[in-house]
Parts: structure tokens; C-alpha cells; sequence
């Protein structure tokens, strides 16, 4: 999308607490390192460029947030604005050849590249930003090498760090920043956005609303046909352990992908989902308890809930996707129901 066409995304739900941060932004006076953190499409990416806008938008049109609309929001929504710069991960093999990245982690070599860029003047913007997708996947070497800019960053410079899972940054990391928690959406925020942007969708909006827990991004990708039918094959696991065959069942769930990390996207996917869904029942009977909450009710769908986070663990470790699968699937099918 062309600089003049892109339009920054407001981010939706976020309160008082995002305010403070933007107001603060405005006046160039924000921290100069805050962990954005939160679930996955919970919006973090949006809350980060707004923050971003909110550093180097010109206007004076609004004190509390950007304008959205000037050509430095719309050049740093379409990523060319030249005081604001992107770590992130491989997303393409274009991505991994031609700029050297990794499909895994963010490498030393990349910091170290963003730290020398950090050192020089504003190109056209009132400050230098440095936005870090996934921080959490960043090397041990890669977050010690960032400690220097995180100590001593300069003068207007601030950095953004998007995690979802924060625990995995190093201490001396996190104590060296703030933390701003994006939180989930309503239920009908989440609903009203799915039928405005894929009203031919409209027969998946409940199941994408129930599985996705306040997260849009999560929720739009609820909603495509390969979603569903992974979703169904969830739902024939969670029927009965009685002759579930793990192994059929982690290549169902590993059909029509390419190998490498698109397997591993599909197995995630999948994990994700059966996560979900048994995050949804947990929920169910709590609400339905009439008395003290008993978890032994919850149990099984506890144990199961377990095995899929070691299992995306195990996924993190570079374990073959189906591997990593039917293991999971074993431990469920092994699981006091």
C-alpha cells in the first residue's frame, strides 16, 4: 500500500491507562522502554504503532493521541517513516534470505544493527523509535546487547517492546522498562468488527467470538474454512479419549502445509484452538457451579490444558510439528476424564 493510502489503526478498548501513555507520548515524555504486552492478535502491533504516532505526529490537532491522517502517520503506517524502526522476525523466505532473518529468533546481529542506527539524529521526526516485534523470541545475547540502549538510551529515544509472553524476557530486561498490558476486547466489540470487515462470514461469528477470549485478531482468523474444520477436529478429540489415534490426528491437523514453518504456523494453530476450547469449558463450569468452585470438575480439561502449553513449548525447541502433536494427543488420551 502506497505511504499516502496507508491509515493508521486506532486501537480499540484499551481505556484510561492507553491515554496516559499517549498523552505522555505527545510531550515526548514517556519512558524510554515499555514492554507491550499481552495474548496473541490481542493488538499489541497496534497499540505499538499508535504509541509510535503518538511520538512523531507533527499535528496539533490533538494533545492526546495522534492525528492518524498526516503523512508522517500514514508513511508510519505503511513502515517508511525513517525515525521509527522495525526488529522482527522472518515472516517470508524473502525475509530470510535477503535480510538475513531467522523464522525462530531475533539474533544479536540484528540488535546490534538497530543500536547503531539508534545512535544517529532524526531523520524527519521529533524523536527515534525502535519498535521490537515478538521481544520475547529475542537470543539471551541479543537482550544483553540491548541492555546498553536500554541504560542509556539518548536523548528522544524510545523503545517499544512487544511480548506475549514477557516471562521469557531477561530480568535485567524487564527491570529496565515499563510494562502497558493491552487487555482483551468485549465480546461485542470483538462480534461488531468481524461482521464489518467479513460480512460474508456472518454463520462463524459465534464460534469465533466464544473460542477467541477478547482477541480480534484470533477471532478474524476463526472465521476461515480452515479454522472451522481444524476446530471440528478439535471438537472430535474433546468427544472422547475413547480411540482417539493420535498419530491420524496430528497429520489431520498437518494436512495441506508445506513442511518447515508452516507446519509448525498449522501446528500452533491447532494447538491454539484446542487451548481455546478447553479454556471455554473451564469457564462454563465455573459459571455453572452453583456453590464453591470444585476443581476436580475442571480437572481433565486442567491436565489437557497443561500438555498444550508444554506442547507449544516443545514446538519453540524446534521438535517435529507431528512429533510434538502426537505426544500431546497421548497425554490427553492417557488423561483422568
Amino acid at each position: 500500500m502506497p505511504a499516502s493510502t496507508a491509515r493508521l489503526v486506532p486501537p480499540m478498548g484499551q481505556g484510561a491507562a492507553l491515554q496516559h501513555w499517549l498523552r505522555t507520548a505527545r510531550r515526548l515524555a514517556m519512558p524510554h522502554a515499555v514492554i507491550v504486552e499481552g495474548g496473541a492478535g490481542i493488538g499489541k502491533t497496534t497499540v505499538m504503532r499508535w504509541l509510535a504516532a503518538a511520538l512523531q505526529c507533527p499535528s496539533d490537532i490533538d494533545e492526546d493521541g495522534p492525528c492518524g491522517v498526516c503523512r508522517t502517520c500514514s508513511r508510519i503506517a505503511a513502515g517508511r517513516f525513517a525515525d521509527v524502526h522495525l526488529v522482527d522476525r522472518a515472516h517470508d523466505d524473502r525475509d530470510q534470505k535477503e535480510w538475513k532473518k531467522s523464522y525462530w529468533v531475533i539474533t544479536v546481529d540484528q540488535v546490534r544493527a538497530a543500536q547503531e542506527v539508534l545512535l544517529r539524529q532524526p531523520v524527519e521526526g521529533r524523536a527515534r523509535v525502535l519498535l521490537i516485534a515478538d521481544a520475547d523470541s529475542m537470543e539471551d545475547e541479543a537482550q544483553n546487547a540491548l541492555l546498553k540502549t536500554l541504560e542509556e538510551p539518548g536523548e528522544a529515544t524510545f523503545l517499544l517492546l512487544e511480548a506475549r509472553r514477557p516471562e521469557k524476557l531477561l530480568a535485567t530486561v524487564r527491570s529496565r522498562a515499563q510494562r502497558l498490558r493491552v487487555v482483551p476486547l468485549a465480546d461485542g466489540t470483538v462480534r461488531a468488527e468481524i461482521l464489518r470487515r467479513q460480512p460474508g462470514r456472518a454463520a462463524a461469528v459465534d464460534r469465533a467470538v466464544a473460542l477467541a477470549h477478547g482477541s480480534l485478531g484470533l477471532a478474524l482468523h476463526a472465521t476461515t474454512e480452515r479454522a472451522v474444520q481444524i476446530h471440528d477436529l478439535v471438537l472430535g478429540v474433546l468427544s472422547t479419549t475413547k480411540g482417539l489415534r493420535p498419530v491420524t490426528t496430528a497429520r489431520a491437523a498437518l494436512a495441506d502445509v508445506d513442511k518447515g514453518v508452516d507446519e509448525v504456523r498449522a501446528a500452533q494453530w491447532f494447538l491454539w484452538l484446542l487451548r481455546s476450547e478447553l479454556r471455554r469449558r473451564i469457564d462454563a463450569l465455573a459459571e455453572a457451579s452453583a456453590g464453591p468452585y470444585v476443581p476436580a470438575l475442571a480437572e481433565p480439561w486442567t491436565t489437557w490444558l497443561e500438555s498444550t502449553l508444554a506442547a507449544e513449548r516443545d514446538l519453540e525447541l524446534r521438535i517435529p510439528p507431528e512429533q510434538v502433536l502426537t505426544a500431546c494427543l497421548v497425554e490427553c488420551e492417557v488423561a483422568p476424564r
